[in-house]
């Protein structure tokens, strides 16, 4: 929902295009007595980067245009914030909702002319319940969970900013920002299937990160939709991990692994393990050992991601010494070393929402004001 003034001088939320599903907007057409064939002229409109607002749909008469955005919202992610770093190849976006609550979106351009790639990291909760130590927006808490609507606008949005800076338009979706995509499971899977069914995204295409939600693994086991499913490990003993992820306490790492193969064994689709390396904390031998037994165990696929400086923590990732030590000892595991993006800006994940947030105060009806501008956010 998008926040809009009204005729009396007042407020109102106008709910986004995006909420709309495909039987949605065929009924709001019939409801304003339009041809049926106007639901997939929209529907090409709105995935195109090139049409920013309800003034540019062209191919609607300008009557019908006046009369949507009366009614909704052209896109329900506003650009608060945006940090361009790694030399053109990573945006990171501070997103305001229409409810002035912000979310974090980072698109990742890889690879050469012949191959490109553009991945956009997504949002699927403002803030997030896990509580994980280690991760900036686990300081925060839940806020409230993303509609489908505010994760599809956020790739929307990612293809914008995609070709405004030369890259190419999205091929891969990744539910690794903000919040647990499972614990938000109804949100998560419309927006994976509406990615496939409306976008032309291969669902080989997209992933879906989880803490271990063992409810929402196996409703995707149900789904049979073939995301790539990438378990937050970070630990592969119970009593570290249920430090590193609370949500051990609940499903220890037994289940977890056991669901995310069954998982794989039923979509085809093999697994990755995820792990933050901690400096002192899960780089040890015996962590990296209990890993590789684990990730050969169920078939994975390891991905071992440096910590991001977080302020006011004393954890660290290590140099690239101790990662490499730590990568030697994953025998016999098929290992990727993510480099990590946007640190130069504090741009990672969950930290420029950070920053950003820092710099605004709340109002007297208890909405969060405009960031205050200062020499380090000005682009």
């Amino acid at each position: 929902m998008v926040m809009v003034d009204t005729a009396d001088g007042g407020q109102k939320l106008l709910p986004a295009v995006m909420d709309l599903s495909p039987e949605g907007r065929d009924a709001l057409f019939a409801e304003l007595g339009e041809a049926p064939w106007r639901a997939q002229q929209l529907a090409d409109a709105l995935w195109n980067p090139a049409v920013r607002d309800w003034d540019s749909v062209s191919s609607f008469p300008q009557a019908l245009r006046h009369e949507l955005a009366l009614r909704h919202a052209f896109c329900a992610v506003e650009q608060a914030q945006v940090r361009v770093d790694d030399g053109g190849h990573t945006i990171s976006v501070v997103g305001r909702l229409g409810d002035g609550k912000t979310i974090e979106t980072v698109v990742m351009h890889y690879g050469k002319a012949q191959h490109p790639r553009t991945t956009v990291c997504v949002s699927s909760q403002v803030g997030c319940a896990v509580g994980c130590p280690f991760c900036a927006t686990g300081r925060l808490g839940l806020l409230r969970h993303c509609t489908p609507g505010e994760v599809l606008d956020q790739v929307r949005l990612a293809d914008m900013l995609a070709q405004e800076h030369g890259m190419h338009p999205v091929t891969h979706v990744v539910f690794m920002g903000m919040g647990e995509p499972l614990a938000n499971l109804e949100t998560t899977v419309s927006a994976v299937k509406r990615l496939v069914q409306e976008r032309g995204m291969s669902a080989r295409h997209i992933t879906v990160s989880t803490s271990g939600v063992v409810p929402g693994i196996e409703r995707l086991i149900e789904e049979r939709i073939p995301v790539t499913l990438a378990l937050s490990l970070h630990a592969a003993t119970d009593d570290l991990r249920t430090t590193l992820v609370p949500l051990n306490a609940k499903y220890p790492i037994d289940l977890v692994c056991t669901k995310v193969e069954e998982y794989a064994a039923a979509t085809g689709r093999r697994a990755t393990y995820e792990w933050c390396l901690i400096e002192g904390i899960n780089d040890t031998a015996e962590q990296a050992s209990a890993l590789a037994r684990r990730a050969q165990q169920h078939h994975a696929h390891v991905n071992v991601i440096p910590m991001n400086r977080i302020e006011g923590s004393s954890w660290n990732g290590p140099d690239a010494e101790g990662v490499a030590r730590f990568v030697a000892r994953l025998t016999k595991a098929n290992v990727t070393v993510r480099k990590t993006r946007g640190q130069a800006t504090d741009g990672a994940c969950g930290q420029l929402r950070a920053t950003h947030e820092a710099r605004r105060h709340q109002l007297p009806d208890g909405k969060l004001s405009r960031p205050v501008r200062t020499a380090s956010s000005r682009e």
